[in-house]
């Protein structure tokens, strides 16, 4: 099992879409998830742990995880089987990622 903390690890305010828009954004996230899925082992998880950053934009949501969906990283059910969010200070990040990964 892996563990990123997006606070510690990534920023406190990660937003944007794509590189151009800032420093931690979404384009910046995404190829982190996608450099460190494909060097999970099989039925290795990926917990991303949310707790600890002050906000998390949509836009920055929705490259980052539908974008590994559109981008056919995963599917919609690897997705739901590998990676697990963890976000229990602002569960709308888990709600939004879910929803956009479901719309993707």
């Amino acid at each position: 099992m892996k563990t990123i903390n997006v606070a510690t690890e990534f920023s406190i305010i990660p937003s944007g879409r794509q590189i151009g828009d800032g420093s931690a954004t979404g384009k910046h996230f995404y190829d982190i998830l996608v450099k460190t899925i494909l060097g999970l082992d099989k039925n290795e998880k990926l917990i991303i742990n949310f707790d600890g950053v002050l906000t998390a934009g949509s836009s920055f949501l929705d490259e980052a995880f539908a974008g590994l969906i559109r981008n056919r990283i995963l599917s919609k059910k690897d997705f739901n089987e590998k990676i697990e969010i963890i976000a229990i200070e602002h569960p709308e990040i888990k709600e939004k990622i879910t929803r956009y990964v479901k719309n993707a």
